[in-house]
């Protein structure tokens, strides 16, 4: 069931980045251009780059914690037990994931990529602390 559910989250991510990048796209225009049936403001174009900036900082300090781990694990200080669960969550993450971008039109790299982060989130989705959503009272 957690898989699905990760399944449903990549989707709505992928698809979400999807508009992002086109709408980048048309930010870089030269020319303001209807976009899905209405013009972008200036303000609009502010705002997406600036969510895009925020999301660039993320990635950012994800590969640096990324790289911190991997550091002190090729160094042998930090040690990394992977259940059979962990195992099968990310092998139904890197399927699903590779299955829904190739479903989208996704080439080989994209596939590999879709792939990667399917199989890093499902494992995130199936060792974090806490619920996923809080439920209201």
């Amino acid at each position: 069931m957690k898989a699905f559910a990760f399944l449903l989250i990549s989707a709505g991510v992928l698809i979400g980045s999807m508009s992002v990048a086109s709408a980048q796209q048309v930010t870089t225009a030269p020319s303001t251009e209807a976009v899905g049936g209405s013009v972008l403001t200036p303000e609009q174009i502010e705002n997406l780059n600036a969510m895009v900036d925020r999301m660039q900082s993320s990635m950012n300090d994800m590969v640096e914690a990324a790289r911190e781990t991997a550091l002190q694990i090729g160094q042998g200080s930090k040690t990394v037990v992977l259940t059979t669960n962990d195992l099968a969550a990310i092998a139904i993450g890197s399927v699903g994931a590779a299955l829904l971008v190739d479903m989208l039109g996704g080439g080989g790299m994209a596939t590999l990529a879709g792939a990667v982060a399917g199989g890093v989130g499902a494992h995130w989705l199936m060792t974090r602390d806490g619920p996923l959503f809080e439920s209201p009272l």
